[in-house]
């Protein structure tokens, strides 16, 4: 009998904020297998001229005459639930449809509130499924127990606890901690890479790890 192998999956998820570097964007979308908009996201990616295969939201940013019009090439899903967000609503979706990687774009902007609610979205995702908040300068993964990135010497990278964190370790960064106990009051910004690879450990609680892709 011959194993069936299931080909990884990566999905994206626009969000309704700041799209930033056309080309950038269009690249990230070009590697997903499915996109899924939450709600305004849609409107953001329609000028890029990308259709997504899902949109979903109360769709309260959206006029009436956009959604007909996805609704001949897209499945639109109407969520009128106030108890979520439309990006929460986007993974939930996306959970379902069971990715090995979700990228969230368009989560990352001028809204300070919209912004840190978007980053805390990570915390609802299996761990299992690689999953970050993505524009063109950073990348945020919110981390349980390890991560291992690929970069190059002198990219930054900063660990922000949100929790009571046991046993935090970092491995190919400047600045070295091992096995350290630290609460949320308590930050590893702009360290630096060593070399192409560094690793976050840590065996209890959770950190933000945010790695720097521009020239920040």
């Amino acid at each position: 009998m011959v194993k069936r192998v299931v080909a990884p999956m990566k999905i994206a998820i626009v969000a309704n904020g700041t799209l930033s570097k056309t080309n950038f964007i269009k690249a990230e979308l070009c590697r997903a297998d499915i996109i899924i908009c939450a709600d305004g996201g849609a409107n953001k990616i329609s000028k890029l001229g990308i259709v997504p295969n899902y949109v979903i939201g109360d769709l309260d940013s959206l006029s009436k005459d956009f959604i007909s019009k996805l609704k001949k090439k897209v499945k639109v899903i109407r969520d009128s639930d106030q108890d979520s967000t439309d990006l929460q609503k986007a993974i939930a979706l996306a959970e379902r449809l069971r990715p090995n990687e979700i990228t969230i774009l368009g989560a990352i902007g001028d809204n300070l509130d919209h912004t840190i609610s978007n980053v805390y979205c990570l915390d609802m995702i299996n761990p299992k499924i690689k999953a970050r908040l993505l524009d063109d300068k950073n990348e945020v993964f919110l981390v349980k127990s390890s991560i291992e990135l690929n970069g190059k010497k002198g990219d930054t990278v900063s660990i922000i606890p949100i929790s009571e964190v046991k046993e935090l370790s970092y491995h190919g960064l400047k600045w070295g901690v091992k096995d350290k106990d630290v609460s949320p009051t308590w930050f590893g910004t702009r360290n630096q890479m060593v070399g192409s690879k560094c690793r976050i450990s840590l065996k209890k609680g959770k950190v933000l790890v945010i790695k720097i892709t521009g020239d920040g």
